[in-house]
């Protein structure tokens, strides 16, 4: 049997990374708030999404016990892990995202589930520059690449919610 290399695994990140990606959130189900529910592997897109928001950056990085992009370790929330980025940007099977979103979207929303999709479709008859699309002005969501579930926040107006994600391959 063929075996994934680390050569192969940064060239899966170099090609998700040249795609359209955007960080979904949403309300997901009150229910959560007492009894969390773990995230599947056979999800396909969020329970409750409110909003998406386009990429802001992203950049390869490297495990670095020292590096100042620290995130939660996905199979256990309580441990961070630290990276830093790749020196010359050169691929690696690590990649960071970073979404910023504004201070008016969905302000008044209560947030228990994230998701990064790629190859999302927006209305082409969209103003160009749009950055944040509602459900209803997305052709097509996209694939699921990354979910989360989050322990509840409601949003406010005065805050510009940003989310930092590393999806290593």
């Amino acid at each position: 049997m063929a075996i994934l290399t680390q050569s192969g695994r940064a060239a899966i990140a170099a090609a998700i990374a040249t795609r359209p990606l955007h960080l979904a959130w949403g309300t997901g189900d009150p229910a959560w708030d007492t009894a969390p529910e773990p995230e599947t592997t056979l999800a396909t897109g969020l329970v409750n999404e409110i909003g998406r928001r386009a990429l802001t950056l992203w950049q390869f990085v490297m495990p670095d016990d020292n590096g100042a992009i620290t995130v939660n370790d996905v199979d256990d929330p309580s441990i961070t892990k630290s990276f830093a980025p790749s020196l010359g940007n050169v691929p690696t099977n690590h990649l960071y995202l970073l979404f910023n979103f504004d201070f008016l979207d969905a302000p008044a929303a209560t947030i228990r589930e994230i998701g990064v999709f790629i190859d999302t479709v927006v209305d082409p008859a969209l103003p160009p520059g749009q950055k944040y699309f509602a459900p209803g002005e997305l052709h097509n969501p996209g694939i699921l690449l990354a979910l989360e579930h989050l322990p509840f926040f409601n949003r406010q107006p005065s805050v510009r919610q940003t989310f930092e994600q590393v999806i290593t391959i």
